[in-house]
């Protein structure tokens, strides 16, 4: 989302609208309070907030919102008309008469006045006007469902069937035509790669004339464009009209397993079994893994049950015929348990490559002993090279490798976000090769990547996605690696190195990794980054929706990533200090919210009222938040990469407890090579008391603030991290038995 106020303003319009089409008013009032903290009066915004207080009932809410709209804008014709709603809700006849008048004259073309006002005179007993603005509001728009019914009605109440019949065959060619228009619309806007636009001109077809195909089609595309829980709610939708729709059930296990809502999952999974039971579905069902956990206890038993599934199905020696139904890595959700994964990797990884052998392909150049002459070839591969957390920290990295030694491949996998991170790579790059993200479509990708004979391909980030961590499989390169994108081992046997760095990492890591552990030397961070910035515009507590006076504890993380053990510390804080408020993002998966908020009720009840949650932001609103708040809190096991520099560039004291594993220790590390240990705790007691001390005091939080900011400057643009990826690429290719 744009950064820019006015493009802010008009893209949360834009969503508010598109939900209220699709009677999502929950979501839609949570857009429209986002958008009144950014600008209360937002006159749209506020006629908006308007009808939806009296969709919900609230109709002197309603009136006070329609009043403020008339003192900004008196003259738009959408005031007097939400007036007469207001009025004749309350059954004011005449009053709300009046005011759809007065508003059909200030926006004569707009057909759901007239129908409004129609609606008005039949029930003060004027048929005759009434017949005559339902037939308004038609030939200002022959499909509108509610005159076209309304009028229909009444003519038949007056006993004219044959206008009835001809009215209601004249609404059913002008709504198909209509329909049609719009999957064209649709149709076009995919091939031109326009998904989102194309979801949204889908969900006007379903506002309009619903069909099982038209449900189907708007689910996989909501789920294409990253809308899991858009893509549930519409896939159930249609289940509910068709219960035995197997194409809708899959979809809906793959979006409930992508979303970790095991419940669901299994709801899904049982008529699935029954009316389709396939290998691909038992490996969908068994392997889902939940994201947010209850304990330890619950973290132990499912990863238990995990391994138990894991080896139940390498017995089974189960087949692979379909690889478009296999969701990809469900094992996505064991990285945030705060343990070591290798074993349960690499056993997902050797049933995966029994069930489906031709994962195993090799690309023809990786067989010969010389590689082509010339420029060391790289390939990055990812979907997520937009303004993502993979595209901030890879693309420095594309951008300063040397042209001289390196010839760079952008992979891009497709679907994905276009916007102005994607052009930047884009432009860079020496070759950007689009790909194909559908898993039908492996072999195909497997020989078109075979053909570029890269020397090195580095995945950005397997475990996030499905094609990335099934292409791996494959040998496409004859050195292949993975790094911190998501910092977990692959377990898959063709990637050959987890590129990491020796700030990261203790004596123990080569355990934690089935590949070979590279590691770069002294780092703060494996990405060359370019230095966040600052707000243009500081923002006040009020504005952002939160407390001025209390002491702001921050963790703007991904809720997944919050830890059983976690709630202890958090409890302490707040215990600690009675003025302290702990503020979390809120996620688009209404389930994660609602079990972690349940579960802090049941692990500090006492505090559970100060958590905050704030509805998901742009970028530079996150940075006004960051800026604002007091101290950040890095979570345990799995720290903040991205939130840690854009919290260190603005001088946000960041708390950090480090762990075992690699992605317990990345902030730790920036700290190292700031040369600062103030926020580095050595327990989880140490951790807490750093935090309310910073929380509680002033001056300490200002001058921790102030060194933070005089050598933060280490953190960004760093070229040896280039130099020393290169290194790596090099050293590799030697290893092979290649000469650079």
């Amino acid at each position: 989302m744009s950064a820019n106020p006015a493009a802010l303003q008009t893209d949360l319009l834009r969503q508010a609208h598109s939900l209220l089409r699709r009677q999502r008013h929950a979501d839609a009032g949570r857009v429209l309070e986002r958008l009144l903290e950014l600008a209360p009066e937002n006159v749209e915004g506020v006629t908006l907030q308007a009808q939806l207080a009296l969709h919900s009932g609230d109709l002197d809410l309603a009136t006070r919102m329609v009043e403020t709209a008339a003192r900004l804008a008196p003259h738009r014709a959408a005031i007097p008309y939400t007036r007469g709603r207001i009025h004749k809700a309350r059954g004011e006849l005449a009053l709300a008469l009046d005011c759809y008048t007065h508003a059909a004259r200030l926006d004569p073309d707009n057909p759901d006045i007239p129908t409004s006002l129609g609606i008005t005179l039949r029930a003060l007993g004027r048929q005759e006007e009434a017949i005559a603005a339902y037939r308004r509001a038609l030939a200002l728009k022959p499909d509108h469902e509610l005159a076209s019914t309304n009028l229909a009605n009444l003519l038949w109440s007056l006993g004219e069937r044959e206008s009835v019949a001809a009215l209601r065959e004249n609404a059913r060619r002008s709504q198909a035509a209509r329909v049609g228009q719009l999957h064209r619309k649709a149709l076009e806007l995919v091939e031109q790669g326009k998904r989102r636009a194309a979801l949204i001109v889908l969900q006007e077809i379903l506002a309009t004339a619903p069909n099982p195909v038209t449900l189907l089609w708007a689910a996989g595309l909501a789920s294409n464009c990253g809308d899991v829980p858009l893509g549930l709610e519409t896939v159930e939708r249609l289940l509910c009209v068709e219960p035995g729709n197997t194409a809708a059930l899959r979809l809906a296990c793959m979006l409930a397993v992508e979303a970790g809502l095991i419940e669901r999952v299994s709801r899904h999974a049982e008529p699935l079994m029954r009316l389709a039971p396939t290998d691909e579905v038992l490996l969908l069902t068994r392997l889902a893994l939940p994201a947010i956990q209850e304990s330890r206890e619950s973290i132990r038993a499912t990863r238990s049950s995990y391994e138990a599934a894991l080896d139940e199905l390498l017995e089974r020696q189960l087949t692979i015929s379909d690889p478009g139904a296999l969701v990809g890595v469900q094992s996505f959700f064991l990285a945030y348990h705060g343990e070591c994964d290798r074993d349960l990797q690499v056993k997902a990884a050797n049933l995966y490559a029994r069930a489906l052998p031709s994962l195993l392909y090799v690309a023809p150049h990786c067989e010969r002993r010389e590689r082509r002459p010339g420029r060391v070839r790289v390939g990055f591969l990812s979907r997520y090279f937009c303004w993502h957390s993979i595209g901030k920290t890879s693309r420095g990295l594309i951008e300063k490798t040397d042209r001289k030694r390196f010839e760079v491949f952008v992979l891009r996998v497709m679907p994905g976000t276009n916007d102005d991170t994607t052009a930047a790579i884009r432009a860079c790059a020496d070759h950007y090769l689009e790909v194909s993200g559908d898993l039908c479509a492996l072999e195909t990708t497997c020989r078109q990547l075979a053909a570029l004979e890269l020397d090195v391909l580095f995945y950005q980030d397997i475990g996030m996605d499905p094609l990335p961590y099934f292409l791996a499989f494959a040998r496409l390169a004859p050195v292949q690696c993975v790094s911190y994108g998501h910092p977990n081992t692959s377990g898959v046997p063709a990637v050959d190195y987890f590129v990491s760095n020796d700030l990261y990492e203790t004596a123990d890591s080569p355990r934690h990794y089935s590949e070979r552990l590279a590691l770069l030397h002294d780092l703060p961070t494996l990405a060359y980054y370019y230095r966040p910035r600052a707000p243009s515009e500081p923002a006040s507590r009020t504005q952002l929706g939160l407390p001025e006076e209390a002491n702001l504890y921050v963790c703007p993380q991904t809720l997944f990533k919050i830890h059983p053990d976690f709630d202890a510390l958090l409890a302490a804080i707040l215990e600690r200090d009675p003025r302290g408020r702990l503020v979390f993002i809120r996620s688009n998966i209404r389930e994660w919210v609602d079990r972690l908020v349940a579960r802090f009720r049941s692990t500090m009840p006492a505090v559970a009222d100060r958590i905050l949650f704030l509805p998901s932001m742009p970028g530079e609103r996150f940075m006004q938040l960051l800026a604002v708040s007091d101290v950040m809190l890095d979570p345990l096991f799995f720290n903040g990469m991205n939130s840690s520099l854009e919290a260190l560039a603005v001088g946000l004291p960041v708390v950090t407890l480090p762990t075992a594993l690699q992605r317990g220790r990345h902030t730790r590390a920036m700290y190292v090579r700031m040369e600062m240990a103030d926020c580095i705790a050595a327990s989880e007691a140490d951790y807490v008391d750093i935090a309310v001390r910073l929380g509680t005091d002033p001056a300490a939080r200002q001058a921790l603030r102030e060194r933070i900011l005089n050598r933060n400057h280490v953190l960004y643009e760093d070229l040896r991290v280039v130099r020393e990826f290169e290194r790596f690429f090099e050293e590799a290719l030697r290893d092979k038995g290649f000469s650079v």
